[in-house]
């Protein structure tokens, strides 16, 4: 099978890595794999050796025209050139700009929106042409079926359907990079810094006088912004340790005693997914797709930076109740949210548009 994958951005976040994850298990099963996005970036580096690249100088992430009209012209020869059985479309530019551009393959199109509250509360002005381009492809996959619930809300149900993410097993854990000598505790963020991963209200919850036995860890860093930015922007308080960008960052959650993540709007966190499969307890905001992944079971849902730090205070006052969260947990991965099961339905979707196509020919 000949498998293309579109996506924007190349930098480190959720849909890269499912796109890096599912591009990389096709191509070890000997299907013929390319990945076409933006020049340089994290993805390219962890793609597989025998993955064919297109690399899309006119794909950029802002909205613009004229790029924008150049990269549906290159998208469209770089689908000509390699004759997909399958398409896939990660998130929304992509999952516009490849949908027009491969419209003589519509049937052949699979598009995962990965997080569609991005556009449902935040680019409204777009909703009307992801209703027409609807009909454009073959799946809609929604990465939680609160995303699902929403498309359908928004009248976006043509062929919708949930395929939850899924992250592998948990990697050897590296020397731990910090020092944490003279706090009870270590409490960690995984994400980039952004608006919409509320570094602010990390670093509210962080200087809480509750919270100053613990040391808060932020692995991720702020494109186009240094550490020394960072903190001149910031204020940041004195039990608050900025790694930056690290490699394998989730190999880094085996030195935590809990995962935080205070968020505005979430598809299905990947970040979580892999606290869970270190065994990490999660406080974490109650939107998005979290709620799926995270109840009193395994950690707690908030709603503010009051509620973190009640909920912090309250997981890390009972040792013996943390540790049975931590291993519902990992049940909770082992069962639902490996890479396996991602995979495996994702592969499944592959076949039954690929056998319906060759059918129809």
């Amino acid at each position: 099978m000949r498998i293309l994958h579109i996506i924007t951005n190349t930098e480190l976040g959720g849909a890269q890595s499912v796109c890096i994850f599912l591009a990389n298990a096709a191509a070890q099963e000997q299907n013929t794999v390319a990945v076409a996005s933006m020049p340089g970036g994290y993805l390219w580096d962890q793609l597989h050796p025998d993955i064919i690249r297109y690399p899309v100088k006119t794909m950029v992430k802002p909205i613009s025209l004229f790029p924008d009209i150049r990269c549906y012209f290159e998208l469209k020869k770089i689908i000509r050139c390699f004759g997909p059985d399958i398409i896939h479309l990660h998130s929304s530019k992509a999952g516009a700009l490849g949908r027009i551009a491969g419209i003589k393959y519509k049937d052949r199109i699979v598009y995962t929106v990965h997080g569609f509250d991005s556009i449902r509360l935040r680019h409204r002005v777009f909703l009307p042409l992801e209703r027409l381009l609807q009909r454009y492809c073959a799946a809609i996959v929604a990465v939680s079926c609160y995303d699902e619930m929403n498309l359908k809300k928004e009248k976006i149900y043509t062929n919708v359907l949930t395929i939850h993410n899924g992250v592998q097993s948990p990697k050897t854990a590296v020397l731990r990079p910090f020092d944490n000598s003279g706090y009870k505790k270590v409490i960690m963020t995984v994400a980039r810094i952004s608006p919409q991963k509320r570094f602010d209200g990390f670093l509210t919850v962080a200087s809480h006088h509750e919270m100053q036995d613990f040391l808060f860890v932020w692995v991720g860093g702020a494109a186009g912004k240094t550490l020394d930015d960072l903190q001149q922007e910031y204020t940041i308080p004195p039990n608050v340790l900025l790694l930056g960008d690290y490699p394998d960052a989730s190999s880094l959650l085996v030195y935590c005693d809990l995962f935080i993540l205070l968020t505005n709007y979430e598809g299905l966190p990947m970040t979580i997914l892999e606290a869970m499969a270190q065994g990490k307890v999660v406080v974490a905001s109650a939107v998005g797709g979290i709620p799926e992944l995270v109840d009193d079971s395994n950690g707690m849902l908030v709603k503010n930076d009051e509620d973190a730090v009640m909920a912090i205070h309250q997981l890390l006052a009972d040792e013996e109740k943390l540790k049975q969260m931590e291993q519902i947990s990992v049940y909770k991965y082992l069962n639902y949210f490996t890479f396996e099961t991602m995979y495996h339905k994702y592969a499944e979707l592959y076949k039954t548009i690929f056998n319906l196509t060759r059918e129809e020919e």
